[in-house]
């Protein structure tokens, strides 16, 4: 939204620029009136100028009101999704956006001014930015650095930004994370309380899959093998991905773990030129530099890629597991230090910086390739029980050690995966893949 004199169709060219790898044809809401545009070159050729445009390849029209929707609502039929959505917050009440179950981001634009609404868990970014100019969003970071806007922020989980006359508003529409630490425990066996996780996760990945064509991000680690194991006892026959240098422990441990659940893995392997090649191209699409950053999404831009060709457009990913079921083996340092209270609340705090640390970084990489993410436990539904679930029962003292995760082992075994997948060690991507070391030296090549 523009301020006086200020063409935002202009400044929306430039954001549309700076993302055109992953645009065609799109949508404009520009005061009111509707245009479709083939090919970002076309915009240059229409006269228009406007002081509101909003943009997107799924914009959509309910009465006299533009919605863009990055995600999925499964509470709301997909035929009445912009109504439903306009009827919801038309009053402005930031606690009606509880009701909605599922990832999202979207706006609204009504009566000059923009609502905007993002997930409560934060799985779908998106970004606000102000000047003199006016304000403007966008889910990449990149598109408003392009229209030379320089004060960005993150709009936060589970909040309601409304832009209008009056400036930009922020209301806190529904904090995920205090309602977790309200939540009563479960009593009872870990089987039983296995047993309750398996069937929230089962329904989460029937409510999310919908019985269409599907991928795993699978290395042959617990969290993506029982995502495999629930799928193929739903009778869906998912397509398993694994990237990774030859003879890498995530290749090696993809296609043993594969073999032992009876099920076929595409193994994509990488070879040290090729990742060098891309780094550039991957720095470009996370908007980061850190070594970590960078190792962590070379593999799945990858293994993306694979996606891409093989024409998936959907992928199971086992993201948020480690810090709902204290995955880490820091957690274990943890709870030496201060105790199982004190471990609860780091699982709260990573839990509540997941979408800073991780999920914003990853989506950049799924856009980038046209493939949606999939992320059943960080399903609400899953996140509530896995908080339900006794601390001890995620990290497990036993006379060897720590079991982390240990619930979602028992978990595994209640589905009859073989022990051996139960219990094999899992680096993270950036080891397991192999390509840490090569990242690390090209990044500090890079720099000199």
């Amino acid at each position: 939204m523009g301020k006086k004199d200020v063409d935002v169709v202009d400044i929306t060219l430039r954001m549309l620029k700076a993302t055109s790898y992953r645009w065609s044809d799109f949508s404009l809401w520009v005061d009111g009136n509707l245009f479709h545009v083939k090919e970002i070159e076309g915009l240059g050729r229409i006269a228009l100028k406007g002081k509101t445009c909003l943009c997107s390849t799924t914009l959509s029209i309910f009465q006299d009101s533009a919605i863009v929707l990055d995600g999925e609502i499964y509470n709301l039929e997909s035929r009445c999704k912009s109504e439903g959505l306009f009827s919801l917050i038309k009053v402005r009440e930031p606690s009606k956006i509880k009701n909605l179950d599922g990832n999202y981001a979207f706006a609204i634009m009504h009566d000059n001014s923009v609502i905007l609404v993002r997930d409560p868990v934060g799985i779908r970014p998106l970004y606000i930015a102000s000047d003199d100019r006016g304000h403007a969003f966008a889910t990449e970071q990149k598109a408003l650095l392009a229209a030379s806007f320089r004060e960005i922020k993150s709009l936060k989980p589970g909040y309601l930004n409304i832009i209008d006359g009056s400036g930009l508003l922020e209301y806190e529409a529904y904090n995920l994370s205090e309602e977790l630490r309200t939540l009563q425990p479960f009593t009872g066996s870990s089987q039983e309380i296995a047993s309750i996780l398996l069937k929230t996760l089962r329904c989460s990945i029937m409510k999310m899959v919908k019985g269409r064509d599907v991928g795993v991000l699978f290395s042959g680690g617990l969290d993506s093998s029982i995502l495999v194991k629930i799928l193929d006892d739903l009778g869906i026959e998912p397509e398993l991905l694994c990237v990774g240098l030859p003879m890498s422990k995530d290749v090696l441990r993809a296609k043993r773990v594969a073999e032992l659940l009876g099920l076929h893995v595409n193994i994509r392997e990488l070879d040290e030129e090729e990742i060098k090649e891309a780094l550039p191209h991957i720095i470009q699409i996370i908007e980061r530099r850190a070594p970590l950053d960078v190792s962590i999404s070379a593999p799945l831009y990858f293994a993306l890629e694979v996606a891409k060709e093989r024409k998936l457009s959907r992928i199971l990913v086992g993201q948020g597991a480690d810090e709902i079921f204290a995955g880490y083996k820091r957690y274990e340092r943890i709870v030496e230090k201060g105790g199982y209270k004190l471990l609860r609340e780091e699982l709260l705090k990573d839990f509540s910086q997941l979408h800073e640390r991780n999920l914003e970084r990853d989506y950049n990489v799924y856009l980038a390739n046209s493939v949606e993410p999939v992320y059943p436990y960080l399903d609400t539904a899953v996140i509530k029980c896995a908080f339900r679930i006794p601390i001890e029962e995620k990290l497990k003292k036993e006379v060897t050690g720590y079991s982390r995760k240990h619930i979602l082992r028992v978990a595994a075994k209640l589905l009859g995966m073989p022990e051996e997948v139960i219990n094999m060690p899992k680096l993270a991507i950036q080891y397991g893949s192999g390509v840490w070391k090569i990242v690390r030296r090209v990044l500090k090549g890079m720099r000199h």
